[in-house]
């Protein structure tokens, strides 16, 4: 079977039933992770046991959102066996190859959330956050950003219900600094429901640099472009780790088409990948989830076990979302959405200045 040929198959699939996904989910691992850490607005940067990623793409924190599983199918119909894992990746890896490395500035569009409790332990929020950014091919010039603070709302029918029986508010007051707010005003612990405004800046962090054992690579253009390269680059990281550094290249980062394919066909032959079958992510867009055991721990405060899902869009082989959620019900915690990630020769907000 080719590769094209698999893609075509994964489109049907239908979801795994519930007694799959229940034992998917009782795979209980270790976590272990360090926070990351903000350096103010204008930049950020995140690290996994050895892996930091400054820059652009970095300002989009790592987060997990819900998904919607398709019903299950009537009794009636025939049983059709589950998705693959590395048919879905190998799959993905021929259809990203094809994508086109031609343009001025890598442009990614992002949408990151939180979902936590109200103060009162009543019902669900949900927080999101747009974060877009340019980043130049021309080492020399400036990475362009826009942040805008998309509010908070219920995060469900059910939590509206509870929000309304609670007076509908439209702040909400925590601990100063509670841990996983995206909100302007966390310092103070205060999330808003109201949109904030667009913040624009830029920076001259252009290389987008990577730091492995001490070894930048100051260009993008230096990571390797085959499976054996990037694990030799990820040399003596552990698997979790791989799984997540690997996922961020995929998701964050302006490497090439060549690379993206070789991260998934390395991700194709790491233990521990799994396949969910179709869903939906917080976007309504359809996608192949694939599950694993991050080696990270959510930045809300939530002390049990997790699962992180990379939904990717069979069609051509981009990420759609990464979402980590519980482990035990599946709850949503956080979620990073991929609205855009693509080379282009426009940059709006260069043009604003």
């Amino acid at each position: 079977m080719d590769d094209y040929q698999a893609v075509r198959e994964l489109l049907p699939i239908p979801p795994l039933s519930p007694e799959v996904q229940r034992a998917g989910r009782e795979r209980l691992a270790y976590a272990f992770a360090q926070e990351r850490v903000r350096r103010g607005r204008k930049a950020a940067i995140w690290s996994t046991l050895g892996l930091g990623l400054a820059g652009a793409a970095a300002v989009g924190l790592l987060t997990t959102t819900g998904v919607t599983l398709t019903p299950r199918p009537p009794a009636t119909q025939s049983a059709v066996a589950p998705a693959n894992a590395n048919r879905i990746l190998l799959a993905a890896a021929t259809s990203v190859a094809a994508t086109s490395d031609s343009g001025a500035w890598w442009s990614s569009k992002l949408v990151n959330g939180r979902e936590f409790y109200d103060p009162g332990h009543r019902y669900l929020l949900r927080q999101t956050k747009s974060v877009e950014a340019w980043i130049p091919a021309d080492p020399e010039a400036r990475t362009w950003y826009r942040e805008t603070y998309l509010g908070a709302a219920p995060a469900s029918s059910e939590a509206e219900a509870a929000w309304r029986a609670a007076g509908a508010p439209t702040s909400w007051t925590y601990e100063k600094n509670t841990p996983g707010l995206i909100t302007d005003d966390r310092a103070s612990g205060i999330v808003r429901a109201a949109r904030g405004k667009p913040w624009t800046f830029s920076s001259e962090d252009w290389d987008f640099r990577i730091v492995l054992a001490d070894k930048p690579l100051t260009r993008m253009n230096e990571v390797p472009e085959t499976p054996e390269g990037l694990r030799a680059l990820f040399a003596g990281v552990p698997d979790q780790a791989l799984v997540d550094n690997v996922v961020r290249l995929l998701v964050y980062a302006p490497v090439t088409s060549e690379t993206r394919a070789a991260a998934y066909r390395l991700l194709a032959s790491m233990p521990g990948v799994s396949a969910v079958g179709p869903v939906t992510d917080t976007l309504g867009r359809t996608g192949q989830a694939l599950e694993y055991q991050s080696a990270e721990l959510p930045v809300t405060e939530y002390a049990g076990a997790t699962r992180t899902r990379l939904v990717i869009d069979p069609a051509t082989g981009k990420p759609l979302s990464i979402e980590t959620r519980a482990t035990d019900d599946g709850r949503l915690l956080e979620f990073t959405a991929i609205q855009e990630s693509v080379w282009t020769d426009d940059n709006p907000l260069k043009e604003q200045k």
